[in-house]
Formats: structure tokens, sequence, C-alpha cells
């Protein structure tokens, strides 16, 4: 079941995602602050956060917002999924969920996924390929030196 995130989530989003080995402390710190944001604020700015869960086991998450100041527009902040479940489905659940969220009842007419370069990454990189991402740009050195940001775009 794909369902709204709540502030009672936070530990264990926190923990699944570092669990992952795909993000820096640095980005799981910053997690916790947008989920608290999320929470506080946020979400009655048209944010949403939404959790993956079947029988009472969260097996991953997904946040995702309209652009600032832009037309229809919307940005994939994060999507992370258990280790032990990656490759499974889950992932492609909640990016379809979403895409459907912002295609049917948002009106959004794009989607933008940003990731790194680096080998760690490939996977993930492969993943929006196979959901029929097209790699957009790639903005070199960006996160860091030989760590580009890859630009990821889905039209509706």
């Amino acid at each position: 079941m794909i369902r709204p995130t709540t502030p009672n989530d936070t530990d264990a989003l926190v923990a699944l995602t570092e669990a992952t080995e795909h993000f820096k402390p640095l980005e799981i710190v910053a997690l916790r602050e947008v989920l608290d944001d999320y929470h506080a604020a946020n979400h009655a700015d048209g944010h949403f956060a939404l959790t993956l869960e079947e029988a009472g086991v969260i097996l991953g998450f997904v946040y995702y917002a309209p652009a600032e100041m832009t037309e229809r527009t919307w940005q994939l902040w994060w999507i992370a999924v258990r280790k032990d479940q990656q490759g499974r489905g889950a992932g492609t659940r909640l990016l379809h969920h979403v895409e459907s969220d912002i295609r049917d009842r948002h009106r959004g007419r794009v989607l933008f996924i940003e990731t790194g370069s680096l080998p760690l990454y490939d996977l993930t990189r492969a993943f929006y390929l196979k959901n029929d991402y097209e790699q957009h740009a790639l903005l070199k050195d960006f996160y860091a030196a030989g760590d580009s940001m890859v630009v990821f775009r889905k039209g509706f």
C-alpha cells in the first residue's frame, strides 16, 4: 500500500535510506530536515511524501514537489527502497504512482530527477532509463570533482 508519510515514519525512513549505502552522510542529515520541514509546513505547499508499506513493513518512500517559479514542472527529490527489496518492483511502483499523480491529479507537464554520475549510481541511472526517462543534462563536477549531476526528464 502506498500511503502518506507520517511524522512517526521519519526515523524508519532515514534508517532505510542510510542502509541503502547510496547516500552521503550529509544527505542523510538533509533527509531528516526535509521530512521535518514537510510535516511542519511543506505539505501545505503542495509537496508530497509517500511511503510504500506491505504487511506493516516499510519498503520504501518517495518525496516530490512542484518546482517553484515554473509552469507545471515537478521534481522528484527522494526515492529510496530497502536494500533487500531493490530490483523487485517497489521503486517502479513508487515512481509510477508519482507519475500518475502528477499527470492526472495535478496536470503536470514534466518531471525532473537528479542523481550522481559515480559508478555507485549505475543501477539508479539504469532504473530511470528503464522507466522511459531521458538523460537530459549532465552538470560536470557538480557534487564534487569527478561527480557530476545527471538530470533525467519525462514529459507527460
